[in-house]
């Protein structure tokens, strides 16, 4: 395999625990979105200003100026992220977080395909088939929640947007990886993020109205929490498989169910319970079954240190 596959390997733990660093920032950034009392794309836009101020002078100061053509790399991304953001922080203040986060599990089934052919990734028949499974989990939790007062079906339907625009943001992100480096990926997403979020605050809520005071700590947990998120899963699309990447992602769900259930007193019925546990017993077997491939068969992105 080579000299350098104990440095390979290494990286590719790293890449591990920053991604698992980024599940439990994005479970945290939910909560935080669920206890605001601004609107979606009122905290994302100034999340996003903010974040994007800041990462362009870091980035000026450590590691050079900005340049249209990483721009031109990142834009995409950044854009497909901000609405997405925009369509998940409207429907987890009208549905249940339960909801919101479990409809967003279903990442993976929409990036097995792309991970196959866009980035040569191996899916077993094994991983596809207990990732199928575990959709009758995610159905459980969903369904099980329009019992409760939180349910919202326009909100489910949001979150399905989210979905979409989530699963591009993954395969943009890679992609983009491939030519820029993490911070950089980073600090230009953000900025090209501003303009759309901005513009569906105007739109949303008729001008730019500034946040009461109390109201800004959401803003900054925000920066602190998800955006350092995606900044460290930027940096482990290098290192470890889309696929995977994705697989891991389903932590969110019960880290945010979980807490939820603790900070707002969210109920969880029987059928929602159940539901949650038949998709992570399932889907822990991929995520075991998938690393055990990416670690025998290596992506070209995967070998880049």
């Amino acid at each position: 395999m080579g000299n350098d596959y104990p440095a390979r390997v290494s990286m590719n733990q790293l890449g591990k625990v920053a991604v698992v660093t980024t599940i439990i920032f994005w479970s945290i950034g939910n909560l935080i979105v669920r206890g605001t009392e601004l609107t979606g794309p009122q905290i994302a836009f100034w999340r996003y200003l903010i974040a994007a101020t800041l990462y362009a002078i870091g980035h000026t100061i450590f590691v050079g100026p900005l340049r249209w053509k990483d721009f031109r790399v990142a834009a995409p991304m950044g854009m497909v992220l901000a609405v997405e953001i925009a369509l998940f922080f409207i429907a987890i203040k009208q549905t249940t977080v339960a909801n919101v986060t479990v409809i967003g599990s279903l990442t993976p089934l929409l990036l097995f395909g792309v991970a196959a052919k866009r980035f040569d990734e191996r899916v077993s028949p094994q991983v596809l088939g207990a990732t199928v499974l575990a959709l009758f989990g995610v159905a459980a939790v969903v369904f099980g929640s329009t019992t409760s007062g939180g349910w919202s079906p326009t909100g489910d339907a949001l979150a399905v947007g989210a979905l979409i625009f989530f699963a591009a943001y993954f395969a943009l992100g890679k992609a983009a990886r491939e030519t820029i480096s993490g911070i950089t990926l980073q600090t230009h997403s953000l900025i090209s993020g501003v303009p759309v979020l901005g513009l569906l605050f105007f739109v949303d809520s008729g001008g730019f109205p500034v946040p009461p005071g109390n109201q800004w700590w959401y803003v900054f947990g925000l920066i602190a929490f998800p955006s350092t998120g995606h900044f460290l899963l930027n940096w482990a699309h290098e290192h470890v498989s889309l696929t995977l990447v994705s697989l891991m992602t389903l932590g969110v769900p019960v880290l945010s169910v979980l807490g939820a259930a603790v900070l707002y007193d969210e109920s969880l019925v029987t059928l929602q319970v159940v539901g949650i546990v038949v998709v992570l017993a399932v889907l822990s077997f991929a995520i075991i079954e998938t690393s055990r491939l990416d670690d025998a068969h290596p992506t070209k992105s995967s070998e880049v240190s």
